[in-house]
């Protein structure tokens, strides 16, 4: 019986650890959105669009995530306006006005593998959930440690020619 009650509190940890981290991503990648110096100089009446790649077996979630950005952001953030939609692999590349992609939460390595080369080969900055998909070629990552940190992928940052303002490598962590 104890274990039990263990093993259940657990799951209720890990659940509401994961719904924190995503809450973090969700007020924070419109933010590393608006220091892309490229959507930055646009005229005020651009309107970006950030894509939430996802699975085919996880558009539930995109969808939600996807809300979520709107919601909290009301479509803007400093000075920039946009708009989340959600996105297979396969309707992201045919669009050619996508500002920033954010991939969702268990995304299978081949999609993140995908979507990190289409982005370097676009110039479009991709983020992901999960820290170890900078090893795939994504830009960036957010991680709830101490304290919330930003990883930039440095080589995927030279290969893609991305842009942002300097205010984003003080409080980020570079890595190879």
């Amino acid at each position: 019986m104890r274990l039990l009650f263990l093993l259940l509190i657990a799951y209720i940890v890990g659940a509401a650890d994961e719904s924190f981290v995503l809450n973090a991503h969700i007020r924070m990648i419109p933010k590393i959105m608006a220091l892309d110096t490229r959507l930055s100089s646009k005229s005020p009446s651009f309107k970006a669009t950030l894509a939430v790649v996802y699975d085919t077996n996880q558009k539930n979630a995109a969808l939600s995530i996807a809300e979520q950005f709107n919601k909290i952001h009301n479509g803007k953030v400093s000075n920039l306006s946009f708009s989340a939609t959600a996105y297979t692999f396969d309707e992201l590349i045919e669009h050619r006005d996508i500002a920033f992609i954010y991939v969702v939460p268990r995304s299978n390595t081949q999609l993140v593998k995908k979507v990190a080369a289409w982005g370097i080969v676009h110039s479009i900055p991709t983020f992901s959930y999960d820290v170890t998909d900078l090893e795939y070629g994504i830009l960036g990552a957010i991680a709830i440690e101490r304290s919330t940190v930003v990883y930039i992928n440095k080589n995927t940052l030279k290969e893609g020619k991305f842009r942002f303002n300097d205010i984003l490598f003080q409080i980020a962590r570079i890595i190879e």
